[in-house]
């Protein structure tokens, strides 16, 4: 099975857009960072057309200051930072709605898989449940779980949500904690 990816860069036109005023320096920088920028906006506001518009907000404000910042340095770190803050914005203007997009697959298994019918039905169930524990999880612990499941480090986690590193574990705790609670009817058959 092929992995996820989040977005191919060259058909995405937003980012195209972004790249058509920017140096070659910033265009190699954002086409580093955008798959992940996209992916954590999804995460935080579960919807890939309002993550697409906050991040590309997010990196135009962020470019039209480039000659202040040393992008490959501190670039990551303000862009994260800045999508946190805008998807928290966003999230508490609007009320939290779920794409279609957003939704477990119920697609068919593919002929080649080894999995049968009851597999696949349980295996949708698991992540519909753990998309509606994600969902229920306040925006600062989504966040920060959602950092951690990209690889960054609790103090890098702090960083971004500009926070100390203890409360950034802490988050990372009632996080997990909030979804082992949700999801303790499939833990326990495990």
């Amino acid at each position: 099975m092929d992995p996820i990816v989040p977005f191919e860069l060259s058909e995405n036109l937003w980012i195209q857009s972004i790249a058509l005023y920017m140096k070659d320096e910033q265009t190699a920088w954002v086409q580093q960072t955008a798959p992940r920028a996209l992916a954590y906006a999804i995460s935080l506001v579960r919807d890939r057309t309002i993550a697409e518009d906050l991040v590309q907000d997010c990196y135009q404000r962020l470019l039209s200051r480039a000659d202040r910042y040393d992008l490959r340095k501190d670039g990551t770190k303000l862009l994260f930072k800045s999508i946190t803050n805008a998807c928290i914005n966003w999230t508490q203007r609007k009320q939290p709605t779920i794409s279609f997009e957003d939704l477990p697959s119920q697609e068919m298994p593919e002929a080649a898989s080894h999995e049968g019918p009851p597999e696949h039905a349980i295996k949708n169930e698991l992540a519909g449940a753990v998309h509606q524990a994600l969902g229920k999880l306040p925006v600062d612990q989504r966040a920060a779980m959602e950092l951690h499941v990209l690889g960054y480090a609790a103090n890098e986690i702090a960083g971004i949500l500009e926070t100390t590193a203890g409360n950034a574990r802490v988050l990372l705790h009632r996080a997990r904690q909030q979804l082992a609670s949700e999801l303790e009817t499939f833990l326990k058959e495990v």
